[in-house]
């Protein structure tokens, strides 16, 4: 089964200003498993970046230093009930550990296709869509 693939981009370059104020960001990714659970990653592969045994992972974090890393999700795909289409909703939430230490979570609602904030885009390529 083709897996659902969210490739993430940080949308803060490593000379924005913002970065005076913010030590790091994590995302993590949930998506529904099988029975409703939501499962959550916070570990992608690196775009690009291929090592001898294999392709590299990595933690969803940025920094200044990071900030131009894509990271590409997997997930396997799960079937909307009674249907043979692919559930397309997922969730993020994200921490920003701020220059002083103090850290804030976000959490998303319920999220379909292509989002975009401040600090992150997500461009999910679901199976039916790779022809």
């Amino acid at each position: 089964m083709t897996p659902l693939v969210i490739e993430v981009r940080c949308n803060l370059t490593p000379e924005s200003p913002l970065w005076q104020d913010i030590n790091s960001l994590t995302l993590e990714i949930g998506y529904p498993g099988r029975g409703g659970q939501m499962l959550w990653k916070h570990i992608g592969w690196l775009r690009d970046h291929v090592v001898p045994a294999g392709k590299s992972i990595a933690h969803a974090l940025w920094n200044q230093t990071s900030a131009g890393l894509v990271l590409i999700f997997d997930f396997l795909p799960v079937m909307l009930p009674n249907s043979s289409g692919v559930n397309k909703t997922y969730r993020i939430r994200k921490k920003i550990k701020a220059a002083n230490g103090r850290s804030r979570i976000s959490r998303s609602g319920v999220l379909q296709g292509e989002y975009m904030d401040e600090h992150f885009t997500l461009s999910p390529k679901y199976p039916e869509d790779r022809h």
